[in-house]
């Protein structure tokens, strides 16, 4: 796709869409992003200490029932401008397998300081029965109840530090779920992927799995096993209820190719209440990755086991164990202010995070993040040296981002 012109493809899908303005939502989102990083980190090195954006995105969906079917296409459209732009770019490593089937994106511009890029992230149609529902096409799933971390979601899952989790990335897949009449139910998907866009699908590539989840008197569980790109991955989800909160754990195990193991776990704990006048919700979960090493592992000298899995965008920090609490005030029922923080239980550093979300309108918000890590170089989130001596860091930089969403 990336070699026609990409304006043609998006054009193309929206043409066929019907007309009907009752069949068409738009989510537009204006932001701007500042970021500060330190003078021993891998963006000083590169000479992109401070760097900026300035970005909008307008996303058109559009859905349709005709019977038994539902046929569902999403566009999105991104520009940004600033420093931030350029910093991606020489920050990008050799890049692996493709994440999905096929290339739906084009760039309409790319210079070093700016880019417009067009994606088709969502193109499916389903088939529902009362028992029985069968999607193809490029769509998302969500396994798993992980707060910060998301073990059980191997297809495509948000990093634990994600700013916007409206809408996950699409994939192409297959997807069946049959439901039972107590509530139960079985899923099972296809993630076709080939080695490169535009070659032949890939078993070792690809992701074959099953899911199936029932309640168990005040208990809901689930247990799904996977062929994912070559290994083989199985899980247990339970979760239920604590006096007046609610508890989720997840037990995932992967068993690679080459006969190594790497269990990794996770429970969180949420609760409700009240502080004053505003209602509060906190919660806090512990995760251990059973991929982590040590921070003092260089970039460069990380095993191929976690290099596959963060390259696969399946684990996001190096690390072994973390612990993120947080927690969300509803100062008013316009204004919600939202503090969390990921520990690093292995080296004590954090990075600590704000959200404050202002409900300008029915459809319009303004959200403001800040991002702050703590720890000493060569710490998980002070940053892992990039190679051993070479006294450059990468992690995560002071940021600060204000965007204002609109849907009409």
């Amino acid at each position: 796709m990336r070699a026609a012109a990409p304006s043609a493809v998006l054009l193309a899908a929206i043409m066929a869409m019907p007309v009907g303005a009752d069949d068409f939502r738009v989510r537009t989102e204006a932001g701007l992003t500042s970021s500060s990083a330190d003078a021993t980190s891998l963006e000083a090195d590169l000479g992109y200490r401070d760097t900026r954006a300035l970005t909008a995105t307008a996303r058109v969906m559009w859905d349709k029932f005709e019977g038994s079917f539902r046929f569902e296409v999403h566009t999105q459209l991104k520009a940004a401008h600033g420093s931030q732009i350029a910093l991606a770019s020489d920050l990008k490593l050799t890049e692996g397998p493709p994440r999905t089937l096929l290339d739906l994106s084009g760039d309409w511009s790319h210079d070093p300081d700016q880019t417009v890029v067009g994606v088709i992230d969502r193109a499916s149609v389903a088939y529902t029965r009362e028992s029985l529902v069968l999607k193809a096409g490029r769509q998302a799933i969500t396994w798993g109840s992980g707060l910060f971390f998301h073990p059980s979601d191997i297809v495509a899952p948000f990093s634990p530090d994600a700013i916007d989790t409206s809408y996950k990335p699409g994939v192409d897949m297959l997807y069946a779920q049959y439901l039972f009449d107590n509530g139960a139910d079985v899923q099972t998907i296809a993630v076709p992927r080939a080695e490169t866009y535009g070659g032949a699908v890939d078993m070792d590539q690809s992701t074959l799995a099953i899911r199936g989840s029932a309640t168990l008197g005040s208990f809901d569980g689930a247990l799904f096993y996977a062929r994912d790109r070559g290994d083989n991955v199985t899980g247990l989800n339970l979760s239920g209820p604590l006096g007046g909160a609610s508890w989720n754990a997840e037990y995932v195990h992967w068993r690679l190719a080459d006969g190594a193991t790497h269990p990794s776990w996770l429970f969180n704990i949420t609760n409700f209440g009240t502080l004053g006048d505003w209602s509060v919700s906190y919660f806090a979960e512990y995760f251990r990755n059973g991929f982590g090493v040590d921070a003092a592992v260089p970039l460069d000298a990380l095993p191929a086991d976690l290099a596959k899995r963060m390259s696969n965008g399946q684990v996001f920090f190096g690390g072994q164990d973390f612990l993120a609490p947080g927690g969300q005030l509803q100062v008013t029922a316009d204004l919600s202010i939202s503090p969390r923080a990921i520990i690093s239980l292995n080296d004590g550093s954090k990075l600590a995070t704000v959200g404050v979300n202002y409900a300008l309108g029915d459809n319009t918000d303004l959200a403001f993040d800040f991002f702050s890590p703590f720890g000493a170089d060569g710490s998980e989130f002070g940053g892992r040296e990039t190679s051993d001596g070479s006294g450059v860091f990468a992690g995560p930089s002071r940021s600060a981002t204000l965007r204002l969403v609109h849907f009409f």
